[in-house]
């Protein structure tokens, strides 16, 4: 879960008092009543002025029922509809005042009220309630662009980003995090998802855009770094990929994570150009063997560089032999029975490692296939129609 900084907005207390403008009792009672704190007496109050007609079209009647309904609400905040019907009359209030006498006052209750809109919002958030925490958030929003836009402002922009992101709205997604890009707000995690969304747009001018300023803000980021990494993977620039993590490998020689990923890279670089596959294969070889020193166990380590031996030989026994010399021939002969007995033990502790692994099971048997070893090779085909009958 992301970390969230809470807002918090402070509300000035309400000054009650000063020149009367020819208000009814009921609204010198409900000021009265406010002053006391005797809340259920104020709301009787004023919600008889709100309907009576002496009342009903005066700023100052909505003024005092957005206070008591405020209080009401920071009284009880799980009763939801006392903030909705405080927002409401504080900005009918506004509406009707055009001289202005409590817009003040008014601004500062809302920015409390719709604080607890954002705050709420947060704790809905981290509690993965992502449709109720975007109402929340939407709400804040609509109103701090009317009055303040701030950081609280791009925050919230970033955090309806997130929600929307986590129900599957990319397109809304997309929309709230490139506003709170324009906004000012930085965080890793804004340009991870935001790359991640125009990868997913296909868009990989604008992916490498974005994490590239992403990286420019944070260089030592871990997760923007593995994403740069692997937007490069998917975008097939493997030789800058492969730059990537050859530069985080000397300053990081111990990570083998690391060393995982420059893996993948060096064997998708095999795969994708012929004219490189014996330096890369030469390069899988000399890193598992690396990672397999620090960490024997290591079931990926183990069964990628079995394959790396296993794929080198693949090619070699489809390949057409008709052309080859006799002494040609026997040569791949023994250069394939040599990288498939190279594969063997790898494959074996990875088939050890990880039993369930199907992938392992049959590597391993077109290994005991090859060797010619039929009744290891029947153990493996049983285990394999075993695990996929499941």
């Amino acid at each position: 879960m992301h970390p969230y900084k809470l807002l918090c907005l402070t509300c000035i207390c309400l000054v009650l008092g000063g020149t009367v403008f020819g208000q009814t009792i009921l609204l010198e009672k409900t000021a009265e009543y406010l002053k006391k704190n005797n809340l259920q007496s104020a709301r009787e109050a004023i919600e008889l002025a709100a309907k009576n007609d002496a009342t009903k079209n005066e700023p100052r009647t909505w003024y005092l029922k957005g206070f008591v309904f405020k209080e009401l609400y920071k009284q009880n905040p799980v009763a939801t509809e006392n903030r909705e019907t405080a927002v409401e009359s504080l900005q009918k209030s506004l509406s009707l005042d055009s001289k202005n006498t409590y817009a003040t006052p008014i601004q500062v209750a809302l920015d409390y009220l719709y604080g607890t809109y954002y705050n709420g919002a947060i704790d809905l958030l981290n509690a993965k309630q992502f449709e109720k925490a975007l109402a929340g958030l939407q709400k804040f929003i609509a109103f701090r662009v009317k009055s303040k836009p701030d950081e609280f402002y791009s925050e919230a922009l970033y955090h309806a980003g997130y929600a929307s992101y986590s129900l599957g709205k990319k397109a809304e997604a997309k929309q709230y995090y490139e506003q709170a890009l324009q906004q000012g707000y930085k965080s890793p995690l804004l340009y991870d998802d935001l790359t991640q969304i125009y990868l997913s747009e296909q868009n990989g001018q604008k992916a490498a855009q974005t994490i590239e300023a992403g990286r420019k803000n944070f260089p030592n980021d871990a997760t923007l770094r593995t994403s740069e990494i692997n937007m490069y993977l998917q975008l097939k620039q493997y030789m800058k990929a492969e730059r990537m993590i050859e530069e985080y490998l000397k300053a990081n020689p111990k990570d083998t994570d690391a060393m995982m990923v420059a893996g993948t890279i060096y064997r998708s670089i095999c795969e994708t150009d012929s004219s490189k596959q014996d330096v890369y294969f030469e390069k899988q070889k000399v890193l598992y063997k690396k990672i397999l020193a620090k960490e024997p166990e290591n079931f990926m380590a183990n069964y990628n560089l079995g394959v790396s031996y296993y794929n080198r030989a693949v090619p070699l026994l489809n390949d057409k032999a008709a052309d080859l010399t006799i002494t040609e021939f026997s040569k791949r002969v023994d250069y394939i029975s040599t990288l498939i007995l190279e594969s063997k033990p790898y494959i074996e502790k990875a088939a050890q490692l990880s039993p369930q692994n199907v992938n392992s099971l049959k590597a391993l048997s077109g290994i005991y296939h090859y060797l010619n070893e039929p009744e290891k090779l029947q153990q493996i085909q049983n285990k394999i129609k075993l695990l996929e009958n499941k």
